[in-house]
């Protein structure tokens, strides 16, 4: 469910302008492979029932937290990765009162799940993706700190982390 509700999320909730940007076309494809590859391992392998469970879990609080997210931004969705443009506005409530990227953090929950069940392979598919996710969300965050809503943005990062929320006050 949450790779689906992902894909959907390309098309369905971000905001696109024209065609995918090529570097987002390069990230849907390397995520279908990942998901592939995920299905293909545990069809030809089982799972230890405690490494299932944490992949059913993690699986199921991305989903849980992409549909938060999207609920939280229906009304002005932000604008799908890559995409090149300036932010007009910061999102800091729902999950977003949490974490500046609770879609980033949505996504690496379900890699890291993937990657417990699997094993193998699997590890090298999320560490990869979830790499990419934070490389991309650096990225946004400095087109935030150039943008003309640099200030509101800046008081937003102190009290938030990037993709892992803040605990006792530290973190980003």
């Amino acid at each position: 469910m949450a790779f689906v509700s992902f894909a959907w999320g390309v098309r369905g909730h971000f905001q696109v302008e024209g065609r995918l940007p090529p570097a987002m076309r390069a990230l849907s494809a390397f995520s279908l492979l990942a998901f592939a590859s995920f299905l293909w391992i545990i069809v030809q392998h089982s799972v230890p029932p405690g490494r299932a469970m944490a992949t059913v879990v993690l699986a199921t609080g991305a989903t849980g937290l992409f549909w938060w997210a999207v609920s939280t931004t229906r009304t002005r969705p932000p604008a799908v990765a890559h995409q090149p443009g300036t932010p007009t506005m910061v999102h800091d409530a729902g999950p977003y009162a949490l974490v500046r990227h609770p879609f980033y953090l949505s996504y690496s929950m379900l890699w890291l799940g993937t990657a417990l069940a699997a094993d193998g392979l699997q590890w090298i598919f999320a560490l990869v993706l979830i790499g990419w996710y934070y490389v991309t969300a650096r990225a946004e965050e400095e087109r935030f700190e150039a943008s003309a809503i640099a200030g509101p943005y800046a008081r937003y990062k102190a009290r938030t982390g990037m993709i892992i929320p803040k605990i006792f006050g530290r973190g980003g």
